[in-house]
């Protein structure tokens, strides 16, 4: 998990000291994971140079995993790590520099992503990137034709991080 941060980080980096990084779904331990290796420096596993400043709580009301999990995990990003919480992503996103897209349910994952891509902000997206094929490359075809030039990644654990794929079109 830790590799798979630092990739996302350098493909974030910008002019900024530290990169404010935003989260889409909590219904993840995820989330949790992401904000300990960022935002506490006591962590063994920290990882300088970015915080997890914005949430957006998302969450998909007919999958167990997530209905079950998104209030708690907000909660302690909200009390523990001083995350701010917004209502819609794209005020969010005016306020960060990279997102996480952490939700659980990947069927959310294209509508939540358009967004972020309009604001024209790198974007890690956890696994699965889209809940088919076909809406993976439509994803890929609309980031495309906004012409944005930030680095989308789509990292799987099940693979070594030397093979992790950043999705970035000519």
């Amino acid at each position: 998990m830790k590799s798979t941060l630092i990739l996302f980080l350098l493909g974030a980096a910008c002019a900024s000291a530290e990169i404010r990084l935003g989260i889409i779904g909590t219904d993840t331990s995820h989330v949790i994971a992401f904000t300990k290796i960022l935002n506490d420096p006591t962590s063994p596993d920290y990882v300088p140079g970015a915080r997890v400043v914005a949430a957006y709580k998302g969450g998909s009301p007919d999958v167990e995993s997530s209905y079950t999990r998104v209030d708690k995990f907000a909660e302690e990003l909200k009390t523990k790590w001083k995350v701010e919480f917004f209502s819609d992503i794209p005020a969010m996103c005016r306020k960060v520099d990279g997102v996480l897209l952490e939700s659980v349910d990947a069927r959310s994952h294209l509508e939540q992503v358009k967004p972020v891509i309009a604001a024209h902000k790198p974007v890690y997206i956890d696994k699965p990137l889209a809940s088919t094929l076909v809406k993976s490359r439509g994803w890929r075809r609309r980031r495309a034709c906004r012409g944005s030039a930030h680095p989308i990644c789509d990292l799987p654990t099940s693979r070594p991080a030397s093979s992790f794929p950043i999705l970035q079109e000519p």
